[in-house]
């Protein structure tokens, strides 16, 4: 597989490029990946910094400072320094490289650690490439480092809409090139209203028997998309912090989902399962456009 990597110049990205050390150690063979590390120059940057400093020289002091980040990373079969792009803003930016090299996965960096609790999660750059999802996107917390890298399976969270087959497919892929086995997990959600005016033990017998229905739904919407070897979940309560916790009583490397291809005007009133995971989850998230590898 091909990835693009945001070389973001903070601390904030080590975690990105600490993943793709990661992947690096983990993939081998034909499937043995290929890193296209990239730095963009953002325009706003730019009309400050050359006021006092010549293109050349602000490209140059960006390379060094990309490749020391990069050497300090070690990530193995680098094959190329990084590239330094210029771009009006870095996202767009980002997915142009992408498309020049037909990639397979974007990495880039979150804002803020799991561990706290900071209004602002995902950055600029990311929250942007999140909310249009332009590629396969792997977003990274800032303190993963590689040897923390859960050693269990690929998570693969599914809805059961077609849409997430796109998902299905990165995940089993992802899984044959990391020889890591795939487990799909599916969480009902908790219905709050329910608890309020319905003894428990109701509550009880309804969740266990749509358990009992989504487990057989789960099991043919794996079939259909080739996933039968699979190990499956099925769990109820809050999406994310069910998937969260999970992911990490599994020690998964990654947590793969689909997007359901919100338009501008619903993401203005609904946040999709992959940005909420994206913000809060402590292993790396891939979020996967539901058209890819049509």
């Amino acid at each position: 597989m091909k990835w693009i990597i945001g070389v973001d110049l903070r601390e904030t990205a080590a975690g990105a490029l600490h993943f793709a050390g990661w992947l690096a150690e983990n993939t081998a063979g034909t499937a043995r990946p290929e890193f296209v590390p990239v730095h963009v120059l953002e325009e706003s940057y730019l009309l400050q910094v050359l006021r006092h400093q010549h293109i050349d020289a602000v490209e140059d002091l960006a390379r060094r400072a990309a490749t020391d980040q990069l050497d300090r990373a070690q990530i193995g079969g680098l094959s190329q320094p990084a590239k330094i792009v210029r771009g009006v803003v870095a996202d767009e930016a980002l997915v142009r490289e992408f498309d020049a090299v037909h990639g397979d996965a974007l990495i880039i960096g979150r804002q803020a650690p799991a561990s706290e609790r900071n209004l602002v999660r995902l950055g600029r750059v990311a929250r942007r490439l999140v909310r249009k999802l332009p590629c396969p996107t792997v977003v990274v917390p800032p303190d993963l480092r590689r040897d923390a890298v859960g050693k269990g399976p690929i998570m693969l969270a599914t809805d059961l809409e077609e849409t997430a087959g796109s998902a299905a497919r990165f995940a089993l892929r992802l899984s044959h090139a990391t020889g890591r086995p795939l487990v799909v997990a599916h969480i009902v959600p908790a219905d709050s209203d329910m608890s309020r005016y319905l003894p428990d033990a109701t509550v009880d017998q309804f969740l266990s028997q749509s358990g009992l229905d989504r487990e057989k739904d789960l099991k043919a919407w794996m079939a259909n998309h080739g996933l039968e070897s699979a190990a499956a979940i099925v769990s109820h309560g809050d999406v994310i912090a069910r998937l969260t916790s999970i992911a990490e009583v599994e020690g998964s490397p990654m947590i793969v989902c689909g997007s359901r291809g919100m338009g501008t005007l619903e993401r203005m009133f609904i946040t999709s399962v992959g940005t909420d995971l994206s913000c809060w989850a402590r292993a790396a998230v891939a979020m996967v456009p539901p058209t890819w590898g049509q």
